[in-house]
C-alpha cells in the first residue's frame, strides 16, 4: 500500500478513535476520567517500583517493591472490572485504535518520504553483482543462519559464501575476496562483524549486504530490513544502491556508534555475551553508587564548553531518537552527514531516574545532567594510555588522543527492493504530524 492508502487508514483509525472516545465518555457519565486517572497513576507507580527494584541492593527490598508492582496492576485490573465489561472493553478498543492509527501514521510519512525526490537522490539501480561474496557466522544469533536455511538460499542464487571460522581475520576474508575478483561484500552477522567488512567495501570501492542474523542488528533494524526475516535480506544481491554515511574513530570504521565510559565497561566483561542483563545491571549499578571511577576525558562541544568526566560518553552515526521503533534507539536518516555526541553526567541513581523522566517527556536540556549536539568531527583526550571502548558493541581499546570523523555517503549499501522505510515515531496528539498525515490523505503533501 502507497503512503495515501496508509494515510487514509490513520485518518480513519482517528476518526473511529475519537467517536469511540466521545461514547464512552458520554456513557460512562464521567466515570472514564477517573479510570483514566487510576491507570495514570499506576504507571507512575508501577515505573517507580521496578527503577527501585532495579537499583537497590538488597534482595528483600527488590521483592518487595517487584510485589507492590504486582498489586498495583491487579487493583487496576479491578478497577477496569467494577467501571464494567463493557466500558472495559471500550478503552481496550481505544487503546488498539490509538495504536493503529499510530502504526498506519508511521508508514504513511515513511514512505512519503522515502518516495520524494530529495531522499532517492543518488540511489541508483546499477547493473547486479556478477561475484557477489557472503561471509556467514554460523554462530551469530544462536545459529540463526542454519536454522533459516541461509547458506543454501545464498548459493542458489549465485553468491560465493565463506563460513567462518574460529580465528579468522574478517578483513584479511573480505580483502582476499576483493583481489579474486568479487563485486560485492556481504555479511550474516553481527553489527561488529558488519562493520569490520563494510571498511573493506569501502576501501574498494564495492557494494556491501547485510543480512541480519544476529541478535540485535541495529544497523539492519535502522536501515529498514526486516530482522525476523533474513532470507528476505538476500535480494539485496539483486537490489537498488544507496550511499549512507559511516563513522571513524582513529583508523577504525563503525556503522552504529562508540561508546565510552560505563557501557564499555558491560561490553568488554567476560560474562557480557552470556549474561548482558547481569552484566549490565552490575557495571551499570557499581557506577552510579561511585564503586566505578567516573570516565576521565577532555573534549569539547560546538559552543566550547569542556567536558572532563562523565558517566558515558556516545559516538553514533547519524541522529538516535529515544523510543523510536520500540526500541531503546532508532535512526531515520543514515545520510545526514553528522555525528551524534551524548554526554551523560548523571552520577546517582536518583540524577538518572529523572533524567530518564526528562527524556522520555522530551524535556531533557542541556546541562540537566547531559549535554547532546552534532557535529562533523570530535577530538578526545585522556591522561590514560589507554581506554576501554565499544565499537559497534564489541570491546576494543582506543589510544587517546584520538579523533571520531564522519565520512559522508562513504558506504555503497544494497537493499532489498522492497524495503521497510523508517521514519521518526509518531505521537498521536502532535497535530503537525494529523495534518500532515491528512495532507497526505487527500493527495498532498508527499514531500
Amino acid at each position: 500500500m502507497g503512503a495515501r492508502g496508509w494515510a487514509v487508514t490513520a485518518m480513519v483509525a482517528l476518526l473511529l478513535v475519537v467517536g469511540g472516545l466521545v461514547a464512552l465518555v458520554v456513557g460512562s457519565e464521567g466515570a472514564f476520567f477517573a479510570v483514566v486517572l487510576d491507570a495514570a497513576l499506576s504507571v507512575v507507580v508501577v515505573a517507580a517500583t521496578a527503577w527501585w527494584a532495579f537499583t537497590t541492593r538488597r534482595v528483600w527490598k527488590r521483592r518487595l517493591n517487584a510485589a507492590l508492582a504486582v498489586l498495583v496492576v491487579v487493583a487496576l485490573l479491578a478497577v477496569l472490572v467494577l467501571f464494567g465489561l463493557a466500558q472495559a472493553i471500550g478503552v481496550v478498543v481505544l487503546g488498539a485504535g490509538t495504536l493503529g492509527y499510530a502504526a498506519a501514521a508511521r508508514r504513511a510519512l515513511a514512505t512519503a518520504a522515502w518516495s520524494s525526490p530529495a531522499r532517492t537522490a543518488g540511489s541508483g539501480q546499477p547493473a547486479s553483482p556478477a561475484r557477489p561474496w557472503l561471509l556467514v557466522n554460523p554462530g551469530s544469533g544462536g545459529g540463526k543462519a542454519e536454522r533459516v536455511g541461509l547458506v543454501a538460499a545464498a548459493r542458489a542464487r549465485g553468491v560465493h559464501v565463506h563460513l567462518l571460522q574460529p580465528g579468522d581475520d574478517l578483513v584479511a576474508l573480505a580483502r582476499r575476496a576483493v583481489a579474486a575478483g568479487a563485486d560485492a561484500l556481504g555479511v550474516a552477522g553481527g553489527d561488529g562483524s558488519l562493520g569490520l567488512v563494510a571498511a573493506v567495501a569501502v576501501e574498494a570501492d564495492v557494494p556491501f549486504v547485510c543480512i541480519p542474523v544476529g541478535t540485535r542488528n541495529h544497523f539492519a533494524m535502522d536501515l529498514g530490513l526486516d530482522r525476523g526475516d533474513p532470507l528476505a535480506a538476500l535480494d539485496a544481491f539483486a537490489g537498488p544502491e544507496r550511499r549512507i554515511d559511516v563513522g571513524v574513530v582513529g583508523t577504525r570504521m563503525f556503522l552504529n556508534n562508540v561508546s565510552l565510559g560505563a557501557y564499555a565497561e558491560v561490553v568488554a566483561e567476560p560474562g557480557y555475551r552470556a549474561e548482558k542483563l547481569a552484566t549490565a545491571h552490575d557495571v551499570l549499578l557499581g557506577a552510579l553508587r561511585g564503586e566505578r571511577s567516573l570516565l576521565k576525558v577532555e573534549f569539547s562541544d560546538p559552543h566550547g564548553r569542556r567536558y572532563h568526566d562523565v558517566l558515558v560518553l556516545l559516538v553514533a552515526n547519524n541522529r538516535y531518537e529515544l523510543g523510536g521503533g520500540g526500541e531503546l534507539g532508532a535512526r531515520t536518516r543514515l545520510d545526514d552527514g553528522v555525528l551524534q555526541v551524548s554526554a551523560l553526567r548523571a552520577r546517582t541513581g536518583a540524577a538518572l531516574a529523572g533524567l530518564a523522566a526528562r527524556i522520555a517527556a522530551r524535556r531533557a536540556r542541556q546541562g540537566a545532567g547531559w549535554a547532546q549536539w552534532t557535529t562533523a568531527a570530535l577530538r578526545v583526550d585522556a591522561g590514560s594510555a589507554e581506554l576501554p571502548a565499544g565499537i559497534d558493541g564489541e570491546a576494543v581499546v582506543l589510544r587517546p588522543p584520538f579523533e571520531f570523523r564522519v565520512l559522508p555517503l562513504a558506504l555503497r549499501v544494497l537493499v532489498p527492493r522492497e524495503l521497510r522505510p523508517r521514519t521518526r515515531e509518531v505521537h498521536v496528539g502532535d497535530w503537525a504530524t494529523i495534518r500532515r498525515v491528512g495532507a497526505i490523505a487527500i493527495g498532498g503533501g508527499t514531500r
